[in-house]
Parts: C-alpha cells; sequence; structure tokens
C-alpha cells in the first residue's frame, strides 16, 4: 500500500514530542501526548513485535487485511536493525494508522514511545529449537542472493566479518546457537520485565498457537487490539504463504543433537526465575 498523497505534519508539536524524547529518554511531554492522541481519533498504530522466524509477516500482511489499515515501517532502520521505534515515523503515521512488523526489543524507550501512541503490541514468539532450524534454511536460501553480506539480506545478530557460505548445515547450526540465542533471549526476557512491571500492555501469541486455531487466535488479536467485531473473512484462514501453512512444527527435535538442544538451553539457564515456556525451554 502507498501513502496518502496529502500527508503532513503539525510543526509544533512535532518539534515539541522530538524535544521531549531527546530530553527524556523517549518520554513525550503531555501536551504533544494529548495532541497526538486528539488527532489519532480512532485510527490505531498496530506493532507486531516479533521475533525472527515467528510467522509475524503473515500475522502483520493478515491484519492489514482485516483492519483495512496501511502497512508502514515504524523502526529506524529498513537493513536488518528495527529494533527501535522511531519518533519521526510514529507522528508521521499518527493520523492515518498503520501495521508495522518490527523485530523491536522491550526496553524503555520503545515501552514510552508505546505509551505516548496507544500502542498495545502483539508479542510473537515460536518454539525455539524450531526457530534455530528455520533460521539455518533461511539463511541457505539468503546466501543465493546477490545482496547476500550486503546489510540487506539476513539478521543484524548474526553479521559476521567471515561468511557462513562454506559452513556444514552442522556448522551453521552451531554459529546460529552461538550467535542468535542470546538475542532471542534478550528479546524473550525484555519483554517479559516491561509486561511485569507494568510498562506496556502486551499480548503474548505463539506460531503454534496460530497454526492450531487460526479463527480463535486472530479473533483474540483483533479483540483486544480493539476489532471486535471485524469480519474475518474465510480466505485469511486460508494462509497464503506456504512455509508458514507447512509450519514445519517440532522438526527442531529431530534436526538438533542432543548436544545442540543442551547448549540452546545453556542461554536460558542465566534467569532462573523466567518461565520460558513460550519458547519450549
Amino acid at each position: 500500500m502507498s501513502l496518502p498523497s496529502n500527508i503532513e505534519v503539525d510543526a509544533v508539536p512535532f518539534l515539541d514530542a522530538v524535544t521531549g524524547a531527546a530530553m527524556g529518554d523517549g518520554l513525550v511531554n503531555e501536551a504533544a501526548q494529548l495532541h497526538f492522541a486528539n488527532e489519532r481519533g480512532d485510527k490505531k498504530l498496530i506493532v507486531v513485535a516479533g521475533a525472527p522466524r515467528s510467522g509475524s509477516t503473515f500475522l502483520a500482511n493478515t491484519l492489514v487485511k482485516c483492519t483495512r489499515l496501511l502497512y508502514f515501517r515504524l523502526c529506524s532502520a529498513y537493513g536488518t536493525n528495527e529494533h527501535d521505534l522511531y519518533l519521526p515515523s510514529l507522528c508521521l503515521m499518527n493520523r492515518y494508522g498503520c501495521v508495522s512488523q518490527l523485530h523491536i526489543k522491550g526496553t524503555f524507550h520503545n515501552a514510552a514511545l508505546m505509551q505516548a501512541f496507544g500502542i498495545k503490541p502483539i508479542l510473537l514468539v515460536r518454539q525455539i529449537d524450531d526457530i534455530v532450524v528455520s533460521l539455518m534454511h533461511d539463511l541457505k536460501d539468503k546466501m543465493l542472493k546477490p545482496d547476500f553480506g550486503t546489510g540487506q539480506s539476513g539478521y543484524s545478530f548474526l553479521w559476521q566479518d567471515h561468511s557462513p557460505k562454506d559452513l556444514s548445515d552442522e556448522r551453521l547450526l552451531d554459529m546460529i546457537i552461538d550467535l542468535a540465542v542470546p538475542w532471542f533471549v534478550n528479546f524473550y526476557v525484555s519483554w517479559h520485565r516491561l509486561c511485569e512491571q507494568g510498562a506496556v500492555e502486551a499480548l503474548w501469541v505463539t506460531y503454534e498457537s496460530m497454526l492450531a486455531d487460526k479463527q480463535g487466535t486472530l479473533r483474540q488479536i483483533l479483540d483486544f487490539l480493539g476489532f471486535p467485531g471485524v469480519p474475518i473473512e474465510p480466505e485469511l484462514l486460508d494462509f497464503k504463504y506456504q512455509t508458514f501453512r507447512e509450519g514445519k512444527r517440532g522438526r527442531g527435535s529431530w534436526i538438533l543433537s542432543t548436544e545442540q538442544r543442551a547448549r540452546i538451553r545453556q542461554h536460558f539457564s542465566y534467569y532462573p526465575g523466567i518461565s520460558f515456556d513460550k519458547y519450549g525451554a
């Protein structure tokens, strides 16, 4: 979808908000916050804060079709570092509403901006062993693309000085376990802390629940976002994306070795007070 041709930003509250954020670690001042709430009206900014390979692309596209909102990136970069909300983008889209798919972490900076712009995030996660295997297959596909290694195709938490092209499947899995799993743990823990402290009002959704009960899970999400009466068209439940429809649930347990699975869980052991049940760990 393209942006409306008449998009404009009120300069005074925009600058006030930027100043407040710069001075207060993401906190938008009260005058600007009230202005944005009035400007937004019943429009919504929807953020799918999905961990990579968890079905976030499918869910974001489905929500666009259900809500008929624009799809717009509210992140700070269009490359691989989409971990922070970007205040100018929030100001720009506030009066129109949008659905945004981001790999953002649960920082207090992001939480403050979500509160200021009335955002209730969807936190999408997946069984960790399946994520690791899915990342391996996705990286192997990306390696075939001409822009691989340029920063435009891949994941920021996996980019290294060396190329993984010559690695065997087993060594590639080892690299992902060492470099990517800590990022997934941090993603989970950061959002867990914010929810635990009441800094955000979020809905946790798992890849597995979407596969098991398409309509029920989508209805739960729409109700949470404030779209209780929006109809769910039958074609939306016939998943368009082949890789998501197949799901490949449970393949991590039979592709990963016992030693690899133990190493994955070692990363979770540093947080004994947190249950990682949504990751299957």
